[in-house]
């Protein structure tokens, strides 16, 4: 290597390593050879022709090794992860592909990472099927270098929908209202009771003692004005309560009761 023409060569310009580099093609040689300079040098005084043939001779080879880490299979968004080494030599760029496989005409998406090397997650995969590999151009001391490693496929489902938990319709209590006659006797009423079931009304007094009734509600779940007659035996409190057979796990008992109606004998 001792012409102008025969760095040329070295570098591969006139083989495309230009484009490699991302410079245009259009660009005149010796445009292309300042770049090379450019690169050699580090940015440095430019060189003589001499200094560069040298250091190009010096350059260590541009290698490249890369793999998929981890897994090579999961749902959407996928990230794979990709591992690459790092290189010897003037490296122009170090680049991870993606392609879709099993879809005419699909693009073929690019990132380039660091020249340094290292793990990678470029990007997030949608689902399907994808070809991965890695590309990497530069110049070595054998001259300009495209190299391309191939990884294999990773296949990425569509994200499971999870079945949302339905919320419990919260239960509907039943109400109920007590009216005294003044006489020992009571009329019941109430409503949201199921409709044409029997209802079971109770009375417990302040010793604990349980009367029960029952009665049959009207289409609309009400019960209307139901006589009691004269439960009064001594002076005291009496508790009302009604339930329809319904089962409320939140309760101690397991039943839907009303509400509680506190009423007092009158002798």
């Amino acid at each position: 290597m001792n012409t102008l023409k025969q760095i040329v060569d070295f570098v591969g310009i006139p083989q495309g390593s230009l484009a490699s580099a991302r410079y245009q093609y259009s660009e005149p040689w010796t445009m292309g050879l300042n770049n090379v300079n450019l690169l050699v040098t580090r940015g440095a005084r430019p060189a003589s022709m001499r200094n560069i043939i040298q250091m190009l001779q010096n350059l260590t080879p541009v290698t490249l090794e890369a793999e998929i880490v981890g897994s090579l299979s999961g749902e959407e968004p996928f990230e794979p992860k990709i591992r690459v080494n790092a290189s010897g030599g003037i490296t122009w760029f170090t680049t991870i592909e993606f392609s879709l496989l099993g879809v005419p005409n699909a693009p073929v998406y690019s990132h380039d990472v660091s020249n340094s090397g290292g793990d990678f997650t470029p990007t997030q995969l949608g689902p399907g099927k994808w070809y991965l590999s890695v590309t990497r151009s530069g110049i070595s001391n054998s001259g300009f270098v495209a190299l391309r490693k191939q990884l294999g496929t990773i296949t990425v489902s569509a994200s499971s929908q999870s079945t949302p938990t339905p919320t419990p319709t919260p239960l509907v209590k039943p109400f109920i209202d007590v009216r005294s006659n003044g006489d020992g006797s009571f009329v019941v009423s109430g409503s949201k009771f199921l409709p044409n079931t029997t209802v079971y009304i109770r009375v417990v007094d302040a010793a604990l003692t349980t009367i029960w009734f029952s009665q049959t509600s009207t289409p609309e779940g009400k019960i209307e004005d139901f006589p009691t007659g004269r439960i009064c035996q001594l002076p005291g409190q009496l508790f009302f309560s009604a339930n329809d057979g319904r089962s409320d796990p939140q309760d101690v008992t397991g039943t839907l009761w009303s509400n509680t109606v506190t009423t007092t004998c009158p002798f």
